[in-house]
């Protein structure tokens, strides 16, 4: 299968640069999918899961993470994700987590609301 360039970048950090055959982003719209050779797309993203197939060392491989709000730039040739915070699995306290998606509802804060459900959905919580 073909690959695109994909890049996943924070403020902070370069998260992940490489191949993708697929990236999954979850937009205002919805989720959008982009593969290699997509039309040209921009689009404003809401916190959410990202999923993407990258090119691993010897076969594709899935990549899940969860992402703050950002923005998503698909080009036939390059995939480009800008986004606030980025959360690894393996960094989800659940604990913590729940606290601050209480926190979030009793505030009415929508955005650290849909941030933490994402990232208890990342660990299947």
């Amino acid at each position: 299968m073909s690959t695109v360039p994909f890049r996943l970048i924070t403020p902070a950090e370069v998260v992940f640069e490489g191949e993708a055959e697929l990236v999954i982003a979850v937009t205002t719209e919805g989720e959008e999918g982009v593969l290699p050779h997509h039309a040209p797309l921009l689009a404003v993203l809401r916190p959410g899961v990202l999923r993407a197939n990258v090119r691993g060392a010897a076969a594709s491989e899935r990549f899940e993470v969860a992402t703050g709000p950002g923005f998503i730039q698909a080009l036939p040739d390059a995939v480009t994700v800008l986004v606030d915070e980025v959360v690894r699995f393996e960094d989800v306290d659940v604990a913590k987590t729940r606290e601050e998606l209480g926190a979030a509802s009793a505030a009415h804060d929508r955005s650290a609301e849909e941030f933490a459900l994402a990232k208890l959905r990342l660990t299947g919580h």
